[in-house]
């Protein structure tokens, strides 16, 4: 095909698509800064839900661990109270184990009325004994002293009842360590 125009006119239609092709990549330019304007606005929209959600998060997971600290607290000192508590039931007379002494040292003719304490550290224990004669009441005496556990025992009062029975108050210590 031959181009008869004149040149102005070919020069015109040259730049004519100059003009085109250049507003089809301006409108394209345009597009797309239209389309990052509206991601970045987006994304920042996004980021700002997502910043307070896990601010929101690290808010709650403070108040649950002030509350697990207060709970470690009250913890502690439960323990630290159960630790005492343990403490003073070793250091604790235990009378059971005294009475199984007791009953294997008992001579025959000899019953135990009653226990108690005198409030003395040397010897805090007090036995009230019925016996039946004045030989069983002291042998009662003599078969605690052999006792692992007994430091020593006195005789405080034999009394003589009208039924021809004797009471017997004695009273004892323990050995260092033996009344746990």
């Amino acid at each position: 095909m031959i181009n008869l125009l004149p040149p102005t006119i070919k020069e015109e239609m040259r730049y004519s698509r100059y003009n085109a092709l250049l507003v089809h990549y301006l409108t394209l330019s345009v597009g797309i800064g239209i389309v990052a304007i509206a991601t970045l606005i987006g994304g920042r929209y996004y980021l700002d839900g997502r910043v307070s959600a896990t601010e929101r998060q690290i808010a709650d997971t403070q108040t649950t661990i002030d509350q697990q600290g207060q709970l470690q607290a009250d913890a502690k000192k439960i323990s630290s109270r159960i630790a005492s508590i343990e403490a003073i039931q070793k250091n604790q007379a235990h009378f059971s184990q005294l009475l199984i002494d007791l009953s294997n040292s008992m001579p025959k003719g000899t019953v135990i009325s009653s226990i108690g304490l005198t409030g003395d550290d040397k010897k805090p224990v007090k036995l009230t004994v019925f016996a039946l004669d004045y030989n069983s009441a002291v042998a009662f005496r003599d078969s605690i002293v052999q006792s692992k556990r007994v430091s020593g025992a006195d005789i405080q009062l034999i009394q003589a009842n009208t039924d021809s029975k004797y009471t017997v108050e004695i009273t004892f210590g323990f050995n260092k360590g033996e009344a746990r």
